[in-house]
């Protein structure tokens, strides 16, 4: 099946995602690119850059729970490298409550390879009210190729796994169960070599987004074919089937792959590859697209829909 995002102009770092859901597990989403001279450049929420700088300066996701805004509870830094640099720098922050017991249902972690074994260990997390998952989390080691973290590790490439109470390749089922989580997402952080996995998950009461997407280049053929997806609330004709494929010639693919940086959009008509544009209204009304490169190539792309 071949499809395209329409031709456009304003992908940009600096624009709000304005249109997150009520109910979204996160409050906001703050970009910040990198300049020539290595340093962030400002960014709407500048309050936040400091926690930015702490992901530029290590190379790999970071995760914190202190010296937040009022809305956030939580936010996971993730930098994105090109060509043995830090590009972009994403922010995410989880919506606070005004009471620890009515917090939203997520999860934001970390997994880093340890010792001289192809093994992830997680770094660091925020889980909320789920101390049961939390501590489950903390005594697992998944090898290289096992589990979410560790299949990210192999592929180099987001990975999602939905319907996790159910999913066999989410080794931690159980604990998603009781705890309602229904929607994980593995994103890589490498440069010459794996840094760590960033893994963040949904409820279904609290989604982190209204739809998650993963576009991979195919190898000899100038398009993207979508991998894996998770919708919520998104009708029956929004949602694309895994195999769906578009040409890289066409946005955010060939923006990504010229500008090699986070992107984000406000414009609903950018984020219709593959839809017929009357039969999916009302859709998403924000974007943010994370691109992944080997050296400077553009391989894949995570796209969150909002």
């Amino acid at each position: 099946m071949s499809s395209s995002f329409h031709t456009i102009d304003h992908w940009s770092s600096n624009l709000s995602i304005s249109s997150l859901p009520s109910n979204c597990f996160l409050t906001d989403v703050v970009v910040y690119d990198v300049g020539e001279s290595g340093a962030l450049m400002p960014s709407r929420r500048n309050e936040m850059i400091s926690f930015a700088e702490l992901a530029l300066l290590s190379g790999t996701a970071e995760v914190t729970s202190t010296d937040l805004p009022l809305d956030a509870a939580a936010a996971i830094a993730i930098p994105v490298h090109c060509d043995g640099r830090v590009v972009s720098v994403v922010v995410l922050l989880a919506r606070s409550s005004e009471s620890s017991s009515s917090l939203p249902i997520g999860v934001f972690e970390v997994w880093e390879p340890i010792g001289i074994y192809d093994e992830v260990a997680l770094k660091d997390g925020y889980y909320g009210t789920m101390e049961r998952f939390h501590n489950v989390s903390s005594f697992v080691r998944f090898e290289r190729g096992s589990g979410l973290p560790g299949q990210v590790w192999e592929e180099r490439c987001g990975v999602i796994h939905d319907d996790l109470a159910n999913h066999p390749g989410f080794l931690r089922a159980a604990g998603a169960s009781a705890d309602l989580l229904r929607t994980a997402i593995g994103i890589p952080v490498a440069s010459d070599a794996f840094r760590s996995t960033a893994v963040l998950i949904s409820s279904s009461e609290n989604p982190i987004a209204r739809g998650i997407e993963v576009w991979k280049v195919q190898p000899g053929r100038n398009e993207f074919q979508l991998s894996s997806a998770a919708y919520y609330n998104l009708g029956d004709d929004y949602p694309l089937k895994v195999g769906t494929r578009c040409s890289s010639e066409l946005a955010p693919f060939s923006r990504l792959r010229k500008e090699k940086r986070v992107l984000v959009t406000d414009d609903p008509n950018e984020l219709l590859a593959g839809r017929n544009p009357d039969s999916a209204v009302p859709g998403p009304a924000s974007g943010l697209a994370i691109p992944f490169f080997e050296g400077s190539t553009l391989t894949s792309i995570i796209l969150f829909l909002f």
